[in-house]
């Protein structure tokens, strides 16, 4: 192995931009990297603050809190941006309103 990281394209739709992010970190770690305001609180999977319409692509889940995120969500495309690392480039669309 070489040892060098795979990076994706992620398409934020609230935010108008398109970011890099690495294979080995968040979808909400790129964002804030990148000076974006994706809306978060807890950062660990537990809050739901984060939580986001995947609208293409594929990620890997981080463990969470079965709170923040059911099956029945993950099943319509819902994922926790401060969990998902990507597998591929990404659409991806946030719920919440942003922090206060």
């Amino acid at each position: 192995m070489s040892g060098t990281v795979a990076t994706y394209r992620v398409a934020i739709g609230n935010a108008g931009a398109t970011i890099d992010c690495c294979a080995d970190e968040t979808v909400l770690q790129a964002a804030i990297a990148a000076g974006i305001d994706y809306p978060y609180a807890c950062a660990s999977g537990n809050c739901a603050t984060c939580v986001s319409t995947l609208r293409a692509g594929k990620v890997d889940m981080l463990p969470h809190g079965d709170a923040a995120l059911s099956m029945a969500q993950r099943a319509d495309g819902k994922v926790l941006a401060c969990r998902a690392r990507p597998r591929t480039d990404l659409d991806i669309l946030w719920l919440g309103r942003g922090r206060k």
